[in-house]
């Protein structure tokens, strides 16, 4: 059964990689990719990445120039210029910088004498290192009315989010350990621009919120059953949701909810240290 969910859901991504394949020359969204794989925006980065090794922009920017080398040896008619905005590059200069960084040697040199078994090896998919076995449990999480203060732009700068929710805290006297802590995450940091990382952290509470110089607002976590995961030790990087996506969900026959992956942080608070933080990883679930 296992073996089946999993050939399901390769052939599911198999579909995605063809069209991108195919429609190298069109404008690739993230929306029309998820209509071809079935997949709900909400979780549709971190599946591919973890499925490829790859964002989606890298693996499209990857493909164009896998066809780019291939055009520069094969159709020496077309200039360096022409294949570079064939590529999708608005200059020759942009076109060379990542061709180099990405075939190890320049349009020209490559054109000249091409090294293809460098290339062969620098245009697989990467390979992410393995990941420890995890105890998944399959839960009913419970409607939750959350305080949430949200996070719009780089990732670095969560940390004045941060200082701003622990500052609305402590004028409502929500110390830590007073409701429990969540962050939902709608993007993945390491898959989207930086201005397009998205964070809530969020405090569950027993009343809405009033208005506040803060910018915390008043929203909801949803019931419903989710994919449950724990993480001891650092909250940097964790490994659970790469876990989840990458190794369970794809032999679980499972299908994801139209809500974001979420984290419950069991233990806050200035006192805790690193090697004995508690984190929670909820992968929603239909």
């Amino acid at each position: 059964m296992q073996r089946t969910h999993k050939a399901h859901y390769a052939r599911r991504f198999a579909k995605v990689l063809d069209h991108i394949k195919q429609h190298l020359n069109e404008e690739l969204t993230v929306a029309t990719l998820c209509d071809v794989a079935n997949f709900s925006p909400q979780h549709f980065h971190r599946q591919f990445t973890a499925f490829t090794g790859l964002t989606v922009s890298r693996l499209i920017q990857r493909q164009r120039l896998r066809r780019a080398a291939r055009q520069l040896v094969f159709a020496r008619h077309l200039s360096i210029t022409s294949i570079a905005f064939d590529a999708g590059f608005a200059n020759a200069e942009s076109f060379s910088r990542a061709f180099k960084s990405a075939c190890g040697q320049s349009p020209s040199a490559f054109r000249k004498a091409p090294q293809w078994q460098q290339w062969q090896v620098r245009m697989l998919f990467s390979q992410l290192p393995e990941l420890p076995t995890m105890q998944v449990d399959i839960v009913d999480f419970p409607e939750t009315l959350v305080a949430a203060l949200e996070h719009r732009g780089p990732e670095h700068l969560t940390y004045q989010t941060t200082q701003k929710f622990v500052e609305w805290r402590q004028q409502n006297g929500i110390r830590p350990g007073m409701g429990n802590t969540y962050g939902i995450h709608y993007t993945d940091h390491r898959t989207v621009l930086p201005e397009d990382y998205r964070l809530d952290i969020c405090v569950s509470v027993s009343a809405p919120v009033a208005a506040n110089p803060q910018g915390v607002v008043t929203k909801v976590i949803p019931s419903g059953r989710c994919a449950r995961v724990r993480n001891l030790g650092s909250r940097h990087e964790l490994s659970g949701p790469r876990f989840l996506y990458e190794q369970w969900l794809p032999h679980s026959g499972e299908q994801l909810r139209d809500f974001p992956i979420f984290f419950h942080y069991v233990n806050v608070g200035p006192q805790v240290n690193e090697r004995d933080m508690i984190t929670d990883i909820y992968l929603p679930l239909k």
